[in-house]
């Protein structure tokens, strides 16, 4: 992928370099991707909604759900 920045963005990124924040720009450029994601809060966005999609399924009976001694199978008898 091939993206060109320009003005205040490229001064940015430039920056983020000479400061020592990022060796490269490819490296500067997922690190403003993360920082972004975390003052959102994208990821826990993305796991609520997966655990809203497993809930569903389970409630719509299209996942099944197991007891503890049903998901240890063969090593239930190694618990107490």
């Amino acid at each position: 992928m091939n993206v060109i920045l320009r003005g205040k963005v490229h001064q940015m990124l430039e920056d983020m370099i000479s400061e020592g924040y990022a060796n490269t720009k490819s490296e500067a450029i997922r690190l403003a991707i993360l920082t972004f994601g975390e003052q959102h809060n994208v990821e826990e966005t993305m796991v609520k909604k997966k655990l809203d999609r497993i809930n569903k399924e389970i409630r719509e009976g299209k996942r099944k759900t197991l007891n503890s001694k049903e998901a240890l199978g063969t090593y239930a008898k190694y618990v107490n």
